[in-house]
């Protein structure tokens, strides 16, 4: 049912429907896709997906204080295309000098075209991943500056503990009860998330990426509650998962 490139293909159809609509893309492949990238399927570096799926602005991370911050901002009648603090934001210019404050990387098309220059681009991309030395990078992609702002602060173990106190359905969309569900839900419906980040900085893994590198930890409290709430869900066979 999801096409593949998810957000470009639905960020698309909402600019054709809705015209100028502020549009504010984020989750894991928006963060990974951030900046000039190298694309496994196309076997190609491609532009940032905010440039291709013409959305105003991208948050990257776990988002949730990105998130707040630009919605406060729209809240206040504030252009889509002039929230340029919010830290955890990338946002597109066509005027480098609305960013002079900004650490300038290898544009898309000099590191598309030298593998030696995408490598060295990404690693002073990595470098500038931390919330408090992180300077703001900005790269050249052709139509588009895309300007990468500082990551958000981690959270709060007080914070941790509200957002996984939410009550989520923990179930699929019912759009997917014809189709007989998400089989792969079934791994992790019952699991328990304890902390977020990683700081080993596998080159396998995207977790640093996406998460940062600082750990962020709930309280026990608040993992004892979601694994007594499991006991009373239909399904559960008396296994918890970390």
């Amino acid at each position: 049912m999801r096409p593949d490139r998810a957000t470009l293909v639905y960020c698309n159809r909402v600019r054709e429907l809705w015209k100028d609509i502020p549009m504010i893309i984020g989750g894991v492949e928006a963060s990974l896709r951030r900046m000039a990238h190298y694309d496994f399927w196309s076997d190609s570096v491609r532009r940032s997906i905010l440039v291709d799926s013409r959305s105003d602005i991208l948050v990257f991370g776990m988002g949730e204080l990105a998130v707040a911050d630009v919605a406060a901002a729209l809240a206040d009648g504030r252009a889509a295309g002039d929230i340029r603090e919010i830290p955890g934001t990338c946002w597109k210019t066509h005027n480098c000098d609305n960013a002079k404050d900004a650490v300038v990387l290898p544009s898309y098309e000099n590191v598309k075209a030298d593998k030696r220059l995408f490598a060295q681009a990404f690693k002073r991309f990595y470098l500038e991943q931390n919330h408090v030395r992180g300077s703001r990078l900005i790269q050249d992609q052709g139509p588009w500056h895309i300007v990468h702002n500082r990551p958000s602060r981690p959270l709060t173990e007080k914070e941790m503990d509200v957002i996984y106190g939410l009550p989520y359905t923990r179930m699929w969309h019912p759009d997917y009860e014809k189709s007989g569900g998400v089989p792969a839900l079934e791994e992790v419906r019952f699991s328990i998330t304890s902390h977020r980040g990683c700081f080993g900085e596998c080159a396998f893994c995207a977790i640093s990426s996406h998460q940062g590198r600082i750990i962020q930890r709930r309280s026990d409290e608040s993992m004892i509650a979601e694994a007594k709430m499991y006991k009373k869900m239909s399904g559960f066979k008396g296994i918890y998962t970390m």
